[in-house]
């Protein structure tokens, strides 16, 4: 185990509990996905600040899917540097994921606010590597730590050998950047074993767990140790 991954639901007074796809668009179109992330930062960052106090989970990096909109606000990075000040939390614990919409932005103003946190520390994954087309250009120019390759090549890589090519492809190019390459959705053992031959050394899907409730994930953690070299992220 190297950490989880922040997922948001709503607990929805009559239809119970609601997935992220059933709401987030509704949300971003009323412009409240800002507000939202402060939440789900804020809970991020309580629940690191309790992990530090434990060695069975200091070790751990919690993951946080960051929007667009969220990023370019004037004090995003001075927040973020305040509240791991204010936790007591080492940067490097805390992932902030970005998917390729980051690209349609301002790219210089995402650069320089990527620059500023990942120079104190904080690590930059993309997520659902691969969907995208305008990422490449822009690799380069971003401080990112890891790259994560979308549940979709993961699937057709054991599905036919022209997936296995293209899946191949994607880990070797993350490899090539010298960037950790995370494999998303791995789902059985078949997909785990090839995309480790591929050189992925983090994965994450429901093969190693499903989503979980933060008191569940702590009865997994202490239910599962790290064993060989091997590193899972499971979501929580």
């Amino acid at each position: 185990m190297t950490g989880a991954e922040a997922l948001l639901r709503w607990q929805h007074p009559q239809q119970g509990m609601v997935p992220p796809g059933a709401f987030i668009p509704d949300a971003q179109r009323a412009g409240l996905m800002p507000a939202v992330g402060d939440w789900v930062i804020a809970q991020a960052f309580k629940e690191l600040a309790n992990w530090q106090k434990d060695p069975a989970t200091r070790h751990l990096t919690l993951s946080i899917n960051i929007t667009v909109d969220h990023l370019m606000k004037p004090d995003f990075v001075q927040n973020m540097l305040r509240l791991a000040s204010r936790g007591q939390i080492a940067s490097s614990r805390i992932k902030l994921e970005l998917t390729e919409s980051v690209f349609a932005s301002d790219m210089d103003a995402v650069v320089e606010k990527m620059n500023a946190l990942a120079a104190a520390g904080f690590r930059f994954a993309l997520d659902d590597f691969g969907t995208g087309f305008s990422s490449l250009s822009y690799l380069r120019r971003l401080p990112l730590a890891q790259i994560k390759i979308d549940r979709s090549f993961v699937a057709g890589a054991t599905d036919s050998p022209k997936g296995a090519v293209i899946a191949s492809s994607i880990a070797r190019m993350g490899l090539d950047l010298n960037l950790e390459v995370l494999a998303e959705g791995i789902e059985t053992p078949e997909q785990w074993s090839m995309m480790q031959t591929f050189g992925c050394t983090a994965f994450q899907g429901f093969y190693f767990s499903r989503p979980l409730s933060l008191s569940d994930f702590r009865d997994f953690l202490q239910r599962h140790q790290p064993q060989g070299d091997t590193a899972a992220t499971a979501p929580a």
